[in-house]
């Protein structure tokens, strides 16, 4: 037994913990009464019969190094600890609470039987974490569901963000009807030599500029032909009159308006459009839109205005969605906007690719597997200074059409409100800031209010998942990535 119940109110209770017992935040016990109370623990602290006055004058006497023996210690000084009630079960059936249970109710510790109610879901991601400790049963998340209403993992450096998103994202891998996106910034996911990572998935597209040094890989390049001026949205600031330059631009020139943009003789191009376009604004966005592409002369590491050879990888990435693979973007040798562009440019061809599938072909959309789009360091892509974008607009519209976004973070706060409230899955491994904490608190489906403390004390490798899609806010220790072999053996993450 870990202690009684001697209070309890709207959905919590506090404990007598009996003297030695070993009591975590985060701990998982079970009460018992007419119904059986699963109960977490949010807080602790010391209470004594002793009033506090003469506490302070026996820690003074401590102090001065005497030597004090009290009478009936354990029953004068004890641990409280709050705790909220997670669910009740009573005849084999689990259900949110609705009452209380009453004073001095046994609390004990459970197991991973009293936790049977927990559902078994497609994707495996950790065990079952109760305080420190890890009990042998297995925490799965809904692959669909959590694709369709999106996806965010934040956490401070080092607590295992991108090792979360590499064992989703394997075990999504293994399911059908489902294909994802990577942009990888960090050229951390496909693995290489010392690091493991995703190559060893069968289903694989790799796109990198360093395609000669992974075999199997396709070369990231992509031509100035194959872009629209739509691509552009949100990704540079732009003013209005450079905005309807690009449009001016594109009607005029089709495909080669970029081309033109960049290497015509601007006094030519002033006698094409006259007074529509200044010169001015031609020369600023000239020297933007060759900003943004890293052009090198006619060539950069990924944009190229030269004759287009082989298969777009606008196609390719098409292709290989049809055949629910994992697509892996290398940016890790360009700029933030270019790999916003990048971004762009894929994201829109896709999620307009599935809109429009819905509309004209409700049989042909059905047969497309649910797609989620990964974005480390998210609020390049949709933060506050963004600007409204494509990755904005499938926050807000993706579910509709089968197109979910996984943000990857460590600074929540960074990101509006009201893009964070759509990301109904959060998966939290530690923030240590006060307004980050706060910024998912505010905004989650489930109350986690009263988890602001166990979230700051989360080490390497914890996590707390809240989703509308689980029994309750689940702490999990998830699987160490490095460790998942093939047969998708696991251990936990040191």
């Amino acid at each position: 037994m870990i202690g009684n119940i001697i209070h309890a109110k709207s959905g919590h209770v506090l404990i007598r913990v009996k003297d030695r017992a070993d009591v975590n935040i985060g701990d998982i016990f079970k009460v018992e009464d007419n119904v059986t109370y699963f109960v977490k623990v949010i807080d602790l602290f010391l209470q004594s019969t002793i009033p506090s006055q003469f506490i302070e004058d026996i820690a003074g006497h401590k102090i001065d190094g005497e030597e004090l023996k009290m009478f009936d210690s354990a029953e004068r000084f004890y641990r409280i600890a709050k705790a909220k009630i997670l669910r009740i079960k009573s005849n084999e059936k689990y259900y949110s609470a609705r009452t209380i249970p009453s004073f001095f109710s046994e609390v004990c510790e459970v197991n991973k039987h009293d936790l049977d109610f927990l559902k078994k879901n497609d994707i495996p991601i950790g065990q079952l974490r109760i305080g420190k400790k890890s009990i042998s049963l297995e925490v799965s998340v809904p692959a669909k569901k959590l694709i369709s209403h999106h996806i965010l993992i934040v956490a401070a450096t080092g607590k295992g963000k991108s090792n979360f998103a590499k064992v989703f994202l394997k075990g999504l891998s293994a399911q059908d009807g489902f294909s994802a996106i990577v942009f990888d910034p960090h050229s951390e996911y496909y693995g290489s030599k010392g690091t493991k990572g995703l190559s060893e998935v069968k289903k694989m597209l790799y796109l990198t500029p360093q395609w000669q040094n992974f075999p199997g890989s396709e070369p990231l390049k992509i031509h100035s032909s194959e872009l629209l001026p739509s691509d552009f949205s949100g990704i540079s600031s732009l003013s209005g009159a450079q905005q309807e330059a690009m449009s001016l631009f594109y009607k005029e020139f089709r495909n080669d308006w970029a081309k033109a943009l960049l290497t015509s003789n601007i006094d030519e191009l002033y006698q094409i459009f006259g007074e529509k376009i200044q010169k001015m604004t031609l020369t600023s966005l000239r020297r933007k839109i060759g900003f943004v592409m890293e052009l090198d002369g006619e060539e950069g590491i990924v944009f190229s205005l030269r004759q287009k050879k082989g298969v777009s990888i606008f196609e390719k990435i098409k292709t290989a969605i049809n055949e629910e693979k994992i697509i892996i973007v290398d940016t890790s040798l360009i700029g933030g906007e270019a790999e916003r562009l990048i971004a762009s440019a894929i994201t829109n061809r896709e999620f307009y690719r599935y809109r429009k599938t819905k509309q004209k072909s409700p049989e042909n959309f059905r047969k497309l597997p649910e797609l989620i789009i990964v974005f480390e360091e998210a609020p390049r892509f949709f933060g506050k200074n963004a600007g409204t974008n494509i990755f904005e607009k499938i926050s807000r519209e993706g579910r509709k059409f089968k197109v979910g976004i996984c943000a990857i973070t460590q600074m929540p706060s960074l990101i509006p409100r009201e893009i964070l409230s759509q990301m109904n899955t959060k998966v939290i491994l530690g923030l240590p800031s006060p307004a980050d904490r706060d910024a998912i608190i505010n905004s989650s489906s489930q109350d986690i209010s009263d988890e602001s403390l166990e979230i700051q004390m989360l080490d390497r490798g914890e996590a707390i998942i809240t989703s509308p899609f689980l029994e309750f806010p689940l702490p999990a220790k998830i699987y160490f990535f490095d460790d998942i072999s093939e047969k998708n053996e696991f251990r936990l993450e040191l």
